[in-house]
């Protein structure tokens, strides 16, 4: 049975995806960093993902609704420059809700919340690593 992927260039296509050699159960992005509780504040207190495994040095972090959705923190042995080069994207359920709690938080906001041409609902805010997350949410064409 071939595998669905729905893409995004302004309208939403569905094509196959044929079979890969190496089947891909996840993929987690590590972050190197030197704000560890920091970190633990945005990715569990403002994101609100359950901290799965602290060994102090490294930190993993899994959403309670979807396991497979996992970051990771590795302890920097020297201070990092922010990494402004890395976005990642999180697609949530309420992107209005997480705006409002980015800035009631004092979290930096890149990008304000914006309802873009494409169909989504985004805003850029700045984890304590100088990671951009893209926090997004696919809007109906009712909104």
């Amino acid at each position: 049975m071939p595998l669905l992927l729905l893409t995004c260039n302004s309208i939403f296509k569905i094509r196959k995806i044929k079979k890969a050699d190496v089947e891909i159960k996840r993929i987690v992005p590590d972050i190197g960093s030197d704000q560890i509780e920091k970190s633990k504040r945005f990715y569990r207190d403002f994101l609100g993902l359950e901290l799965a495994m602290d060994m102090g040095w490294v930190l993993t972090f899994v959403s309670s609704a979807n396991p497979t959705a996992q970051i990771t923190i590795v302890k920097a042995d020297k201070p990092r420059r922010p990494v402004s080069n890395m976005m990642i994207t999180i697609e949530v359920a309420d992107v209005q809700g997480a705006y409002q709690k980015a800035i009631s938080m004092g979290y930096k906001i890149d990008y304000p919340l914006t309802t873009e041409k494409w169909g989504v609902k985004r805003f850029f805010v700045k984890d304590p690593n100088g990671v951009t997350v893209n926090l997004m949410g696919h809007i109906n064409q009712n909104d």
